[in-house]
């Protein structure tokens, strides 16, 4: 099975923003080309999870912001403001969700540099057994 944490390396940055432009401008063609009553906003989702990882947070929103205006002004005939704000915050939400998925996946290798190696102890208590040093501890004084 393929990895997907690789697309989000630093490597294919600037392929990954085309891409995900892209896909913005022609999932925009096809609901202007589309009938006024069937709706694509939800297919923008994608190239902003694409591009969030690169992007910083503001600009990632506001990338769900302006995916939110193309999604009113081209998606269904009657324009609603109550409806406009829950795709800005859907399509924002969901680009930070994953940009922040993307940069814990890439610190990941780096969070346990600072921790100790188990100890012979440690994993006798671990496993429900005592070890002697846990056995002097649990002495009185």
């Amino acid at each position: 099975m393929a990895r997907l944490e690789h697309v989000w390396e630093g490597r294919n940055r600037r392929r990954a923003l085309e891409a995900s432009a892209g896909a913005i401008l022609v999932i925009a063609l096809a609901d202007w080309w589309t009938a006024p009553y069937v709706s694509l906003g939800l297919l923008y989702l994608f190239p902003i999870m694409l591009a969030a990882g690169f992007l910083p947070r503001w600009a990632t929103l506001l990338l769900g912001l302006g995916c939110a205006l193309l999604a009113e002004a081209f998606g269904l005939p009657d324009p609603s403001w109550v409806r406009f704000g829950f795709e800005a915050l859907a399509l924002g939400g969901c680009g930070l969700f994953a940009a922040e998925l993307a940069r814990d996946r890439s610190q990941a290798p780096l969070a346990g540099s600072h921790l100790r190696p188990v100890r012979a102890g440690s994993r006798a208590v671990a496993q429900g057994r005592r070890s002697s040093r846990a056995d002097e501890s649990a002495q009185p004084v």
